[in-house]
């Protein structure tokens, strides 16, 4: 029953929305640390230049300022993170400890029984001089799945994540979230925390990604 429930609710997060964006901020395509085109899409750099920009210190450090970009950025989520399509992440772990359980599966009740958390990171800036991604550099975001799901799709997405590695560059449709207690969509914990942020994601597809030799 559960996962009939998250197919539901993830059903009710991947509504297309309507109209497209036609004009792209040049900053939302332009790596600023090296000047070259980012070939990541463009929706995704723009998201995550936004969390860059709601990590800064003038926006956490003055609670008035801050509680209109959570609300601005609450929106946002809802508006635009429930439908995106082929997203480049890197896998940074797959564990199976429940603490690291993302909210929806906790609010699911995902973690009373055995999970696989897959944990990816995308650099908000791809910088090709570092070997490593610095930690205010990062996004992170964490898929949980039943280790035993029902479902022909979830087992799909079982099969893919239990051949990969650390370090493998995944791409990935689906959407976006962080939910609190309430079950509402809410981001207002990583205004106050200083560590990289880590959402919620749930999938539509997973594949690696093919490096060409």
């Amino acid at each position: 029953m559960k996962s009939i429930f998250y197919i539901t609710l993830l059903s009710c997060f991947l509504v297309t929305a309507c109209g497209n964006q036609t004009k792209k901020n040049t900053r939302d395509q332009v790596s600023s640390e090296t000047g070259d085109v980012d070939p990541r899409p463009a929706d995704q750099v723009k998201f995550l230049n936004k969390v860059h920009d709601n990590s800064a210190y003038e926006v956490t450090s003055n609670a008035a300022i801050k509680d209109a970009h959570i609300t601005a950025f609450n929106k946002y989520a809802l508006d635009s993170l429930k439908d995106f399509k082929n997203w480049e992440f890197i896998v940074s772990e797959i564990n199976d400890n429940t603490y690291d359980a993302n909210t929806v599966s906790k609010l699911l009740g995902f973690n009373n029984n055995p999970v696989y958390n897959l944990k990816l990171v995308a650099p908000i800036t791809i910088d090709k001089t570092v070997d490593s991604i610095a930690i205010d550099n990062q996004v992170r975001f964490t898929y949980t799945t039943l280790k035993t799901p029902k479902g022909a799709e979830l087992k799909k997405y079982l099969s893919v994540i239990k051949n990969l590695k650390k370090d493998d560059t995944v791409i990935i449709s689906g959407a976006i979230t962080h939910l609190d207690e309430h079950g509402k969509i809410n981001f207002s914990n990583f205004f106050d925390d200083n560590m990289p942020w880590d959402v919620d994601l749930m999938l539509t597809d997973i594949h690696k990604k093919l490096i060409k030799q």
